[in-house]
């Protein structure tokens, strides 16, 4: 069997894989098994519409990085008086905290044996530095996989108009959203419907399903 690695491809045997992959569940896919999918981009690129899509499909925990977080941070008011949390003053304190969250609710789906699909922009971990070391870390012995959503300004633009979120007015700062991911991943068409983006990761990979309850 062969999974995406730090490097490039790596050879994994079964006893490497997380307990709940090798329970003989039935999988999603005709591709490279997967136990935790990572959806990254910048805002705009529809992140959340296809994790949402291959949860639904692939029966697995959908972890997104807005959902987990932005409650409790936008409890504190649409202007706090040190400004919006999403501004970039804030980003050396909240970016990792929010990470930290996402990560360890990711590392006891992996420990239970589950599995998830992850959401968020990832735009520092898609650098290959410290940030994705610490990443590949927290869900270890499961092997993340990158799909990055590849989009146009203008496209990234109108979506953003469109969802009209206070979060995406404050000036966070971040590696170019143009920029392809440094690590291994598969590149989508951001443009694409979501159902044919969801045939291109199934195609590509395959993931476990979650036990039926």
């Amino acid at each position: 069997m062969t999974t995406l690695s730090r490097g490039g491809y790596k050879r994994v045997t079964q006893s490497d894989r997380p307990m709940g992959a090798r329970a003989g569940r039935r999988r999603t896919g005709s591709g490279r098994a997967v136990d935790v999918l990572l959806i990254a981009g910048p805002a705009g690129s529809g992140k959340s519409t296809l994790g949402a899509a291959l949860a639904a499909r692939g029966r697995l925990p959908l972890l997104d990085l807005d959902t987990l977080t932005n409650p409790l941070l936008d409890a504190l008011g649409p202007e706090p008086p040190a400004g919006h949390w999403n501004d970039a003053s804030w980003r050396s304190v909240v970016r990792p905290a929010r990470y930290a969250c996402l990560l360890a609710v990711a590392a006891e789906q992996v420990r239970t044996g589950t599995g998830a699909i992850l959401v968020a922009p990832f735009s520092a971990e898609m650098s290959g530095g410290s940030e994705w070391e610490d990443l590949v870390s927290a869900v270890a012995p499961a092997v993340p996989v990158v799909c990055w959503l590849a989009s146009s300004a203008a496209l990234r633009s109108a979506r953003i108009a469109a969802r009209a979120e206070p979060r995406d007015r404050a000036a966070a700062t971040g590696t170019d959203p143009s920029s392809p991911p440094r690590v291994p991943h598969l590149g989508l068409d951001a443009a694409l419907p979501t159902a044919a983006q969801v045939e291109q990761v199934f195609s590509v990979f395959t993931v476990p399903d979650a036990p039926a309850s």
